[in-house]
């Protein structure tokens, strides 16, 4: 794929000008048109005029909807990325253990970041996209931290209530402790080996992300 991580993620001001739409359905057609043709094209050779031919609206109404192509890509970054989530959601809350959940977290990236086709559904059953990883890796690195750890938080606070995890457990610091293993050493490893053993790979997460965590440090 031919995108560039940067140009996904615009300047904070075009984050603010996201208008809402009336026509919820159009505001969905539009942003399902750029996804598709962010994967087939790349961020840096998309133009508005291709996504309203992609969707077959005019000009004028993609403008209507998205004052910018910037603003556009913030639309979509925010879509997919919250998708993304939801689908991780989906995925993890049934598993029984921190340590099972944090495992799968790890298997969906390397399962997104290995996929050939446009989706796919790993064998935890979340379907995930390329466009919505590649919204992720293209974050500021304190941003897909912050983003992840905010999405873990639940799950640790769990954990810790059922005693899986330390009793002096800090669950914002084993948070983010969890979010920088999955936003650095997972995705590193899956696109330093494409196509790797995906299994592999998680199982080293799950079997010792967390456990330092059983034996947490004292409270400061």
């Amino acid at each position: 794929m031919t995108t560039d991580f940067g140009d996904l993620w615009p300047a904070d001001d075009a984050r603010t000008q996201i208008a809402g739409a009336s026509d919820t359905a159009t505001e969905e057609r539009l942003l399902e048109a750029t996804d598709r043709l962010v994967g087939q094209v790349g961020v840096r050779r998309l133009s508005m005029s291709d996504v309203a031919r992609a969707a077959g609206v005019s000009r004028g109404t993609l403008y209507r909807y998205f004052e910018s192509r910037e603003i556009l890509l913030e639309a979509l970054r925010l879509r997919t990325t919250e998708r993304f989530f939801d689908g991780i959601a989906t995925a993890i809350a049934p598993l029984p253990t921190l340590s099972a959940q944090i495992g799968a977290f790890s298997d969906i990236i390397v399962a997104t970041i290995n996929q050939t086709g446009d989706r796919c559904a790993d064998r935890h059953g979340a379907e995930t996209n390329s466009a919505a990883m590649i919204h992720i890796l293209g974050a500021h690195g304190a941003e897909a931290v912050c983003a992840t750890a905010g999405f873990l938080r639940p799950y640790v606070a769990s954990a810790r209530d059922r005693g899986e995890i330390s009793a002096t457990t800090d669950v914002d610091d084993a948070s983010s402790w969890l979010a920088r293993i999955l936003t650095s050493f997972t995705t590193f490893a899956a696109l330093s080996t494409p196509g790797g053993d995906a299994r592999s790979l998680s199982s080293l997460v799950e079997r010792y992300a967390v456990a330092g965590l059983i034996g947490a440090p004292q409270p400061k």
